[in-house]
């Protein structure tokens, strides 16, 4: 009869730990000018290029910015990042303006990848992740 106590400790302990994985994950995403976003919880960061860091030397993505968002922007933005990394077609290698590039965390495992401009996923995570920004 032990062994029935454990049960819900066990399902305690991994859901939790399930729960906390996607507490820390972070999504990063650069739009074709570089402009950074971080996504970490419902923390959404604007972290823009300076004109100092620009191609240009002139160009700037505006202010810095730490928006609080709902848990429902949060998952729908993290649903884009995960749709993004497995959408191998809308993936290059080919590293330059205007494609994006993306950096995913999942607790220790981490993905990088490059998306090209016109791919559907890069304009919907960018549309979605500008309009949050606002």
């Amino acid at each position: 009869m032990k062994y029935f106590s454990i049960i819900p400790f066990l399902f305690m302990f991994f859901t939790g730990a399930i729960a906390n994985a996607s507490k820390d994950s972070v999504y990063i995403y650069y739009d074709g000018s570089n402009n950074k976003y971080i996504l970490k919880g419902t923390t959404l960061e604007y972290q823009p290029v300076k004109p100092n860091e620009s191609s240009s030397g002139t160009y700037s993505g505006g202010e810095e910015q730490t928006v609080l968002i709902t848990a429902n922007e949060s998952r729908t933005l993290a649903n884009l990042f995960k749709e993004a990394l497995s959408d191998k077609k809308a993936q290059t290698n080919n590293n330059s303006k205007p494609n994006a590039a993306v950096e995913i965390a999942f607790g220790n495992k981490k993905y990088s990848f490059l998306l090209k401009a016109t791919a559907a996923i890069n304009i919907s995570l960018h549309n979605s992740l500008q309009q949050i920004k606002k």
